[in-house]
């Protein structure tokens, strides 16, 4: 059987577009729900650990609670695409049931589900911007 030049030069082609469009699938962004953020998260900002607790609300909407340094700050949030925005919930009374009001006029944290698994986000602190990063805890097996 003779095979043809031009016939190979245009399969190998074919199969070339064919490779670079399926990878070019496989790496669209798959979509995120606030579901996926659910869960308890250790979080590392400026060699602190940090707790971060996300429950699930209505929609895109959660509520969370981080702890750090011996305080609890009640958040709300909401999934815009692939970032959460997080903003402080005013408490009665700043200390009520163990929790800190937030500052006013304090700036949202932010939280980007990353494809590994991870958060990567930014908060405000009193020495500017800090970015950081957090990984879930997982379940313990019964």
């Amino acid at each position: 059987m003779e095979v043809n030049n031009n016939m190979v030069r245009k399969l190998t082609y074919l199969v070339a577009l064919l490779a670079v469009s399926t990878s070019l699938v496989a790496q669209e962004k798959k979509p995120v729900a606030a579901a996926d953020f659910v869960g308890t998260w250790n979080i590392e900002m400026m060699s602190h650990q940090v707790a971060l607790v996300i429950e699930a609300g209505e929609g895109n909407k959660v509520t969370a609670t981080m702890m750090m340094m011996g305080n609890d700050v009640l958040l709300k949030g909401e999934l815009v695409e692939r970032t959460l925005t997080l903003t402080g919930i005013k408490t009665e009374s700043a200390t009520e049931g163990g929790h800190v009001a937030p500052k006013p006029g304090a700036k949202p944290i932010t939280a980007v589900l990353q494809d590994d698994g991870t958060l990567a986000g930014e908060m405000m602190t009193n020495m500017g911007p800090v970015k950081w990063t957090g990984e879930k805890l997982k379940k313990r097996k019964q």
